[in-house]
C-alpha cells in the first residue's frame, strides 16, 4: 500500500515523526542477554520493524500460496526486545506487574515535590489484564510458546519493556506539563531538558537495566540525569514495591498477537492516575461513529489530509468512551476521560504520495478542567465549556516503515459540552500537535453524542 517515490520519502520524513519521542532505531539498540541468541539482541541496521497481526503465523519449514518460506516460530527459551534481525515469529504476553516511580532535582532551591507536589513527582502504575485490554498493554515481552522452566526469562524481558515505556513515558510527562503550565516561570528552562530526555532514550534505558540493584519479581533501580544549567541532581527512580508479577495470555488462541520484538506497544503509554475533580461523576460511551480529519502541511504542493471514524463499538483495544465531574452547586466542570480507537487503516495521503497508519487512538491526558456557563435571568445551566489550551491529547499511531509515533496535542479552541437527559454532547473542536520538522498539524472531531 505504500506509493515507492520521493514524494512519498518526503511525507515520511517531514510529516510523520513526533520530534521527540519516536521509536529507536535498529542501529541504537541496547545488546541484550548476549550470546543467547545467534546474533545477539541487536539486529542488522538494515532490519525494519514488523507489523503484530492477529493470530500466529505458520509453522517453520511451511510454504504460502507465494511459494515463499514461512517465517520460523521462536523457541520457548527465546525473546526479542529490540528489532529482530531473525525475523524468527513470537507471541505477544502481557505482562502483569506495577510500577512505582519518583523524580527528583533541585531548581533554584526547591525540589520536585516543592515546584509539582508529591502527585506529579511520584507516580504509581499498575498492569494487568484487569487494568488494560491485551491489544493494548502497557507492558509487554516477545517470546517463544510458553514454558514455565522459562518464566524468570519472560518476566526479564518484562522488565526491559517496563524500562523502554517508562523512558517514553517520561518525556510525555514533562511535555505535558510545560503545555499545561505546571512548571510556571520555570516551563521555559524545563522545556529544553525534556526534550533531551526524549533524545538521550537510549541512555534511559540503559541505565535503569544496568542500575536494577533487586532480584526478579522486585526491581529497583535509576536513572542519574545530572545538572542542566540551574537544575541539579536530577534523578529518575524505579522504587519498590516495582514488580514483575509473571505474564498473561487470553484464553482465545485466536486473539493472540504474532511479535518479531517488543516494539508493538510503542503507541501506549503510562497515564497519570487522577480523582475527578467534582462530587458528581458521569461516565458515557460513544453512541455513534465519531468523524475526524486531519490536516498537516502542505509537501510538493498538495497538503497533507487524513480522515476517520472512530467506531462507536467496542475493539480489542477498548471501548469509546467519556468521563465528566462537577459539583452540583459549583461552577466547576471537568472533562476525566475521553478516549477513542480506530481499527480500520487510516490512508495520510498529500494526493501523490500516501501511507498508511493503523492502531490510530486518541486519549485525553489528565484532566481537562472548565466550568459551567450560566444564564443569569433564569440560572439554567446552558452547557459546559472547555477553555482553549486546557484539554491535552495523546495521538498515536503505528506506520509500517516508522513504527510508532505519540504526539502530545492541544484544544485550540474552547470545546462546548451539553447535556439533556442523560444524553451528552461534544459540539466539533480541533486539537492541533507539531510533527519533527516543526510543522503544525490539526485533527478536528465532528460533533458527538455520548449516552450514559
Amino acid at each position: 500500500m505504500f506509493i515507492l517515490t520521493l514524494p512519498l520519502a518526503a511525507l515520511v520524513v517531514v510529516g510523520c515523526k513526533d520530534p521527540v519521542t519516536k521509536d529507536i532505531k535498529a542501529e541504537d539498540c541496547t545488546p541484550l542477554e548476549a550470546g543467547e541468541q545467534e546474533g545477539g539482541e541487536c539486529p542488522p541496521s538494515e532490519a525494519t520493524a514488523g507489523d503484530e497481526t492477529g493470530g500466529l503465523e505458520t509453522g517453520a519449514g511451511e510454504t504460502g500460496e507465494t511459494g515463499d518460506a514461512a517465517p520460523n516460530h521462536m523457541a520457548s527459551d527465546a525473546c526479542y526486545h529490540n528489532l529482530s534481525g531473525s525475523g524468527d515469529v513470537g507471541i505477544q504476553y502481557q505482562c502483569m506487574g506495577e510500577l512505582h516511580t519518583s523524580l527528583d532535582f533541585s531548581l533554584d532551591g526547591k525540589s520536585c515535590v516543592d515546584l509539582l507536589g508529591t502527585g506529579w513527582c511520584e507516580q504509581s502504575n499498575y498492569f494487568d489484564e484487569n487494568t488494560q485490554p491485551y491489544a493494548a498493554a502497557e507492558v509487554i515481552a516477545c517470546c517463544g510458546e510458553f514454558d514455565y522452566q522459562y518464566a524468570d526469562k519472560y518476566k526479564r524481558y518484562c522488565a526491559y519493556d517496563m524500562y523502554q515505556q517508562l523512558c517514553i513515558t517520561l518525556a510525555k510527562r514533562l511535555q505535558a506539563g510545560v503545555n499545561d503550565g505546571s512548571f510556571g516561570p520555570f516551563a521555559k528552562k524545563i522545556a529544553p531538558i525534556q526534550v533531551w530526555i526524549a533524545q538521550n532514550y537510549k541512555a534511559c534505558f540503559d541505565s535503569l537495566k544496568d542500575n536494577n540493584s533487586a532480584e526478579l519479581p522486585q526491581v529497583v533501580s535509576h536513572w542519574t540525569l545530572g545538572n542542566f544549567g540551574d537544575l541539579h541532581g536530577a534523578v529518575l527512580n524505579v522504587t519498590a514495591p516495582t514488580k514483575i508479577d509473571g505474564v498473561s495470555l487470553p484464553k482465545d488462541a485466536s486473539e493472540w498477537l504474532s511479535c518479531i520484538n517488543a516494539q508493538g506497544n510503542n503507541d501506549q503509554i503510562f497515564e497519570d492516575a487522577h480523582t475527578p475533580n467534582g462530587g458528581v461523576f458521569v461516565g458515557v460511551d460513544l453512541a455513534v461513529p465519531l468523524d475526524a480529519d486531519l490536516v498537516g502541511p502542505s509537501i510538493l504542493g498538495g497538503p497533507i489530509t487524513a480522515s476517520a471514524s472512530f467506531d462507536a463499538g467496542c475493539g480489542p483495544r477498548g471501548c469509546p468512551a467519556a468521563a465528566f465531574s462537577y459539583d452540583a452547586n459549583g461552577t466547576g466542570f471537568t472533562i476525566e476521560e475521553f478516549d477513542v480507537f480506530e481499527d480500520d487503516a487510516v490512508v495520510i495521503t498529500n494526493g501523490v504520495a500516501s501511507l498508511v497508519a493503523e492502531r490510530v487512538q486518541v486519549r485525553l491526558w489528565g484532566q481537562a478542567p472548565g466550568y459551567k456557563v450560566i444564564d443569569p435571568p433564569t440560572s439554567q445551566v446552558l452547557g459546559y465549556e472547555i477553555p482553549t489550551g486546557a484539554a491535552q491529547f495523546v495521538v498515536a499511531g503505528v506506520d509500517a516503515a516508522e513504527g510508532s509515533n505519540r504526539f502530545m496535542a492541544t484544544n485550540s479552541a474552547d470545546m462546548w459540552i451539553t447535556t439533556d437527559h442523560g444524553s451528552w454532547g461534544i459540539d466539533s473542536f480541533d486539537i492541533e500537535f507539531e510533527d519533527g520538522s516543526g510543522n503544525s498539524w490539526m485533527l478536528t472531531f465532528g460533533d458527538s453524542r455520548w449516552d450514559e
